[in-house]
């Protein structure tokens, strides 16, 4: 096998992988690493406007300020 030089961006081009493929690295050394290829992760279903609404009020996040409040303190300058 050739040597590969990892550039600036931490990348490695080898003629083996296709681009849009998956691979899990195993570092067994520090002078040695395997790559496996692993299947790629689940698409995400979107969310309906309904599911966004419920999930944002069973939300634990709070606001200290109303919207008018902060309306007001960004409208004054």
């Amino acid at each position: 096998m050739d040597a590969v030089k990892v550039d600036d961006a931490r990348r490695i081009r080898l003629k083996g992988l296709k681009p849009g493929d998956y691979y899990e690295p195993e570092f067994v050394s520090a002078d040695e690493i395997t790559l496996r290829r692993v299947e790629p992760p689940k698409r995400r279903v979107k969310l309906t406007k309904a599911e966004a609404l419920t999930a944002i009020r069973k939300s634990k996040l709070t606001f200290a300020r109303t919207w008018e409040t902060m309306r007001r303190e960004t409208r004054e300058l």
